[in-house]
């Protein structure tokens, strides 16, 4: 699809100039989306000379027409942002509010005040011309795509028990190639473009959703939206020689991280076999106690800092699995939620995002005459947004990011370690290897079909309860050994176990 606002060359009487698809010759940066449709309006930013924000702000917004049961407008996030030109990375939080009634059954949404933030940070094209994609395919129509359908048909009944969500999503309409159109949504998107994303949080707009809410049995109201702001923070961070590993302080970063530490903290991780049980069992042990730890009151500091990843190895045996001491119940459901996009420009410039709607398709419900599906408030789950990155801060270079959805902080942290040590270099390989997790309480230890059985039975042996899934997270991301801008040589990839896709182009 052509950005209309970005394909201004034969208007101009000149050859391209930044905003016009082409405008970038050469390699551009790359970017990976769940959503397909998402993936290829980012790359024609990229293209147009848009930042890693620009493109990412994109395919967020298209995302929430062709991917809503993940990334609805109702939802919230995370991202961690490196700026290769600035040489500085941040964290931008943006995560589902919880309404002054701490009863109210929808969350107080956040990605869009959260895309806007991004955008005024580090992005440079203009914020309407970016939102045009995403309010077409709402007005005219989109084919969907095999990513939504699969999502959908986890879900679809408590989708269809919503009035308002059956009247847009329910008869078939969401089955692979049909087209679908949201008018409401559309409407919405046209407010929020040409208006600005403060008109969704105050005045006629933030109103007229506040009382949709509200109708849809919620208690969120306009002093809600309005009060509602995405937070900057700053990153944990590791040395890994000249560069830095970043996580983010929400939950998902702070379980991410204390595996990253412990990991590299323990002898018995390095000495064992880069692909056995032993690190499988490893993984396994060292998550279940960084969830307990995340509820702790602790700061991601804290939990990182040697004492604390001290006495969480000191917890851990390498012969025999040890149920955690004063965990608290996550809830591991098997329907995925939650969609990511990794956006990175030809500067080096880069965006990982992770987007939740705090469980598959949210609430089930879309406020009337919105279009836009509701986010549960934010609850203890297993499902927490994680995102890392690597970048060199004395010279801006990047070298890796990686998103995560569905129960992934531990996920995310195993890729990080599978791609980053014993000089692998490879995140294909990273990405597809089979996954586990356990989250301390409930004590069960997850893992996914492709783990061989072997692998399994060690397992088992060793004491863990196994649980199998068909599939276990979604992990975007990529990996650029040498260096961007230095040297163009990466992989960009897309989860074999999503429907999404990855985009570049070095020619």
């Amino acid at each position: 699809m052509v950005l209309a606002g970005l394909a201004l060359a034969a208007c101009t009487g000149g050859g391209p100039q930044q905003g016009d698809i082409g405008y970038i010759e050469g390699f551009f940066g790359g970017l990976i989306a769940d959503e397909p449709h998402a993936a290829l309006v980012g790359r024609e930013v990229l293209s147009a000379g848009g930042t890693a924000a620009d493109a990412a702000v994109a395919a967020y917004f298209t995302m929430a027409v062709t991917m809503p049961g993940s990334a609805s407008l109702g939802g919230g996030g995370v991202c961690l942002v490196h700026d290769a030109v600035r040489i500085q990375t941040e964290v931008i939080s943006f995560l589902p509010g919880r309404a002054a009634d701490g009863n109210a059954s929808f969350a107080v949404p956040g990605n869009v005040r959260g895309m806007f933030l991004l955008h005024a940070r580090y992005g440079e094209l203009n914020w309407a011309d970016l939102l045009v994609p995403a309010e077409e395919f709402a007005r005219d129509g989109h084919a969907v795509s095999r990513a939504f359908a699969r999502d959908y048909a986890e879900s679809h009944n408590r989708v269809e028990a919503d009035p308002g969500a059956r009247a847009i999503f329910g008869g078939g309409v969401v089955a692979e190639g049909r087209l679908l159109r949201q008018i409401d949504l559309a409407a919405v998107i046209s407010n929020i473009r040409t208006l600005g994303p403060g008109a969704f949080y105050d005045g006629t707009l933030g109103r007229n959703f506040a009382s949709a809410v509200r109708a849809a049995g919620g208690g969120v109201t306009i002093k809600d939206l309005r009060n509602y702001k995405p937070e900057l923070q700053t990153p944990v961070r590791f040395e890994l020689g000249d560069r830095f590993l970043f996580f983010p302080h929400n939950s998902g970063g702070t379980v991410s991280a204390q595996v990253w530490a412990a990991a590299q903290a323990d002898e018995r991780f390095s000495g064992s076999d880069g692909t056995g049980p032993v690190r499988d069992h490893l993984l396994l042990e060292y998550g279940a106690r960084a969830y307990r730890n995340a509820l702790s009151g602790r700061s991601a500091a804290e939990l990182v800092a040697e004492g604390a990843i001290g006495s969480l190895i000191g917890e851990v045996s390498d012969t025999a699995h040890r149920p955690v001491v004063g965990g608290a119940m996550f809830a591991t459901g098997r329907a995925h939620d939650g969609a990511s996009i990794v956006a990175v420009d030809n500067q080096g410039r880069t965006v990982a995002c992770s987007f939740t709607m705090n469980g598959p398709f949210g609430a089930g419900a879309v406020a009337p005459g919105t279009g836009i599906l509701l986010a549960v408030p934010g609850s203890i789950r297993a499902s927490f947004p994680s995102v890392a990155l690597v970048a060199n801060e004395n010279v801006g270079l990047t070298y890796f990011a990686a998103a995560g959805t569905g129960p992934s902080p531990v996920a995310v942290a195993a890729v990080a370690l599978r791609t980053l040590r014993d000089d692998a270099e490879d995140m294909v390989g990273a990405v597809a290897a089979p996954r586990a997790f356990n989250t301390g309480e409930p004590d069960k230890s997850h893992v996914e079909a492709a783990m061989p059985e072997a692998s399994r039975a060690a397992l088992r042996e060793l004491g863990h309860a196994l649980e199998v899934d068909a599939e276990i997270a979604r992990i975007n991301g990529f990996y650029c050994p040498r260096g961007l801008p230095r040297v163009q040589t990466c992989q960009f990839v897309k989860d074999p176990r999503s429907h999404g896709l990855a985009v570049s182009a070095d020619e």
